[in-house]
This record gives structure tokens, C-alpha cells and sequence, in this order.
């Protein structure tokens, strides 16, 4: 009877393993040398964007940040890292990151902004995170509306770019992609759930087990 109670009212939810997360060597916005293995014993939540956008980019660091201040009320910042990794790496050097994210007011204690060469970041936000991202050229009416100089448009790009974050467990799976922007509730409930299932031990770790084996998803 436990048994089928557990299978008809599943107690405990699971978010499904995807696929394995990819492996990368870049640098923070201190100058770090980081590596997804030094994400590894952490839930790790990446967003994609580059610093000079306009449009979505903001959008996305917003809900970035009020994802932050909602973990660290539920006391799972040390649980919990961001990573936002810059497309745009030609501007976005370490220096540029570290004041973007000041200017956008995140706590950089648990949030690393990532850049690199530009065809190791190629090859890693388009080819392995699957993030579609093209670089075009600036457009006139808003740089001269934006006060930007004939230089600077003559010179400028910009990016037309898919949104993405990608929710990664400790131990390096994925475990949930969202392509828009997502309800931050959903989001924090998804990351919930895989914290749970990471800091779960002993007999418990068994429930978890199966909870996956009888796919009880949100």
C-alpha cells in the first residue's frame, strides 16, 4: 500500500535529468580561471547575454537578480550558483563585467560573469549550450537616437540572440532549460527541488531514486 501511495500521490517531485553539462575553461569577472568543475558540489543556474544589449539582456539579469535575493532568503546561497556567460567577448572583458554587474547591484559573491576567447565561447554558448546567438550590424536610427557618435556606429555591432537559462545539478547534469522568460516563482520552485534532491541522504536518497523511476516531474 506505501508503494502505491507513493506512486499515485508522488510526496516527493524531481526535476528529469537531461543531459551531461558541458565542460568549459574561462575567466571571471575578478580575472579567475574558472571551470565547470569548480561549480561541481553546487546547483548552478546560467544565463547567456552580453553587456551593450538593449533589449532582452536586462530582462534576463533582472530576473537573474530577483532570483538571487529569493534564494538568499530561503537561506540557499551556498547551495546555489549563477553563472552569466558573455557572447560578446571582443567588449565584455573582465573589467566590463565586473562593472556591469555592479551597475545591475548582484551580489558577486555566488555570481560569476564568465568570458573567454571568442571560438571558445562560440563553440560553447552555440554549439554545446545550443544558445543561438549572430552578430549584425548596429542599427543607425537607434545609435543616432541613442547619442552614439558616426564612428561608433560605423564601427559598432550588435547581436540578435535567443534567450536561455539553464538550470545544471552538482553533479553536472542538466536538469531543466527554460528558452523565454520564465515565471521566477517556477524558476525557484525548479531550483528548489534539485537542492533538495542534492542535500538529500541516507534512506531519504532512496525516495528521490524513485521519484525518478516513476518520473514524478512538476
Amino acid at each position: 500500500m506505501a508503494v502505491l501511495g507513493f506512486v499515485v500521490f508522488r510526496p516527493i517531485k524531481v526535476m528529469p535529468y537531461l543531459a551531461v553539462a558541458p565542460s568549459y575553461q574561462l575567466t571571471s569577472q575578478e580575472g579567475w580561471p574558472v571551470s565547470n568543475s569548480d561549480l561541481y558540489g553546487r546547483v548552478v543556474l546560467y544565463d547567456f547575454i552580453y553587456t551593450h544589449c538593449t533589449t532582452v539582456c536586462p530582462a534576463m539579469t533582472g530576473q537573474m537578480l530577483q532570483i538571487q535575493r529569493r534564494l538568499a532568503a530561503m537561506g540557499l546561497s551556498d547551495d546555489v550558483a549563477l553563472v552569466s556567460i558573455t557572447f560578446d567577448p571582443q567588449r565584455d572583458t573582465p573589467e566590463r563585467l565586473r562593472e556591469y554587474a555592479e551597475q545591475m547591484n548582484a551580489d558577486q559573491a555566488n555570481w560569476l560573469w564568465l568570458t573567454g576567447d571568442t571560438i571558445s565561447i562560440k563553440r560553447l554558448v552555440g554549439s554545446d549550450f545550443g544558445v543561438y546567438f549572430e552578430q549584425v550590424p548596429i542599427d543607425r536610427a537607434s545609435a543616432v537616437a541613442a547619442g552614439l557618435s558616426e564612428e561608433e556606429i560605423t564601427s559598432g555591432y550588435d547581436f540578435i540572440h535567443a534567450v536561455m537559462f539553464v538550470l545544471v545539478d552538482e553533479k553536472g547534469t542538466i536538469r531543466a532549460e527554460y528558452r523565454e522568460l520564465m515565471d521566477v516563482d517556477q524558476m525557484v520552485r525548479d531550483i528548489r527541488l534539485v537542492v533538495n534532491e542534492k542535500n538529500a541522504g541516507g534512506a531519504a536518497r532512496l525516495l528521490w531514486q524513485a521519484a525518478h523511476l516513476i518520473r514524478a516531474y512538476p
